[in-house]
């Protein structure tokens, strides 16, 4: 029975956790042994089935300089030591901070270690990440990148140095009531932060309701920016076509009774809403700045915009709230996502470049 050690940041909401909980549930449907650990302590918020065991430090990570020049040394210390008690056929680790981490770890052992990036490939990140996915990515025992865009980016700075494989998110087991009817409503789900840009669509909103006052913006999600963004719908006056829903647990519902979904992100590695939401015959609207390419096929499934503008997304918007056939024929093309990023297709499409 192949052993795999999954290591991920932890078990709290967020797409890290979620791709790789969603891997763990799948790699235990196939008869292999999982072991769990977590880098930080933190509620759960996504559950893993009964027989993997999860493994979390007992110190704590926290702004302070000290704690800084604490912390990493000790989980450093933390990794290496629980991996040679559990002793794995291969280890898996998703982050682009933690997959140079745990290399750095396991660093003279004999542990195949597999990872992969998780946000756009060209992501500034300040030292020392940078030096050390130079120095140590080329010895991993593979590369998973989410997109084509974030495999030729690796290719061309790590040439045949880096073993690398196309392998995308797994969209996770979701259920959508057959009875639950579509509604005049427009989502946003994610944080509310700045790499997601949640402002150009409420700044959008008022050429929307304008046109279309009985549909409703539903947004979904906490963040440093929830507050602000409060104030700005108020300041806008669209306050009755703006509701704020926080954490969501269990989005299928929401999903399942929306019509359109918006995803303004600036910053996506591989923005699993756009696949979450198209399993729900949701037609989706993107920027071109997150690596849609893999997912939507434009004026298909969805809709692309080249330009970052609020007046464009207004439009695009509208076009789908106007034009209802069209609208429901975008979302039934959307429902193929569902083949093409099964759990456990992705799953064995990673079983398979881990050669177990």
């Amino acid at each position: 029975m192949p052993k795999i050690c999954i290591i991920s940041p932890s078990l709290k909401l967020g797409g890290i956790e979620r791709a790789l909980t969603v891997l763990a549930h799948q790699f235990v449907k196939k008869g292999f042994q999982v072991d769990f650990v977590c880098c930080l302590e933190s509620e759960h918020f996504y559950n893993l089935p009964s027989t993997i065991p999860v493994y979390k430090p007992n110190f704590k990570r926290s702004s302070s300089l000290l704690n800084k020049l604490l912390y990493y040394p000790k989980l450093l210390i933390f990794i290496r030591k629980k991996i040679k008690r559990i002793n794995p056929d291969r280890v898996l680790v998703f982050g682009d901070w933690f997959s140079p981490i745990t290399l750095l770890a396991l660093l003279g052992t004999k542990y195949p270690v597999y990872i992969s990036d998780r946000t756009i490939p060209d992501y500034p990140f300040k030292f020392p990440i940078p030096q050390l996915k130079k120095w140590l990515y080329p010895k991993s025992a593979g590369f998973i990148a989410q997109t084509n865009r974030a495999k030729t980016f690796k290719e061309n700075i790590f040439g045949d140095r880096l073993r690398i494989s196309v392998i995308p998110n797994a969209l996770p087991e979701m259920h959508f009531g057959d009875t639950i009817e579509k509604k005049n409503i427009i989502l946003y789900a994610g944080r509310f932060a700045w790499e997601k840009d949640p402002e150009i669509l409420i700044r959008s909103m008022p050429m929307v309701v304008k046109d279309a006052p009985d549909w409703i913006l539903r947004m979904a999600g906490s963040g440093p920016l929830l507050e602000n963004m409060k104030a700005l719908v108020q300041q806008l006056g669209i306050t009755k076509n703006v509701q704020f829903l926080g954490k969501v647990h269990g989005m299928e519902k929401l999903y399942a009774e929306s019509s359109i979904l918006v995803l303004p992100s600036v910053v996506e590695g591989f923005p699993n809403t756009l696949i979450e939401a198209m399993s729900a015959s949701l037609p989706t609207i993107c920027f071109s700045d997150i690596p849609y390419e893999d997912i939507v096929s434009p004026r298909v499934d969805g809709i692309v915009l080249d330009v970052r503008s609020q007046n464009k997304l207004a439009d695009a918007i509208l076009e789908l709230i106007t034009k209802a056939e069209f609208r429901v024929g975008m979302g039934k093309k959307a429902l193929e996502v569902k083949k093409r990023f099964s759990a456990s297709h992705i799953a064995e499409e990673i079983a398979k470049f881990m050669n177990i």
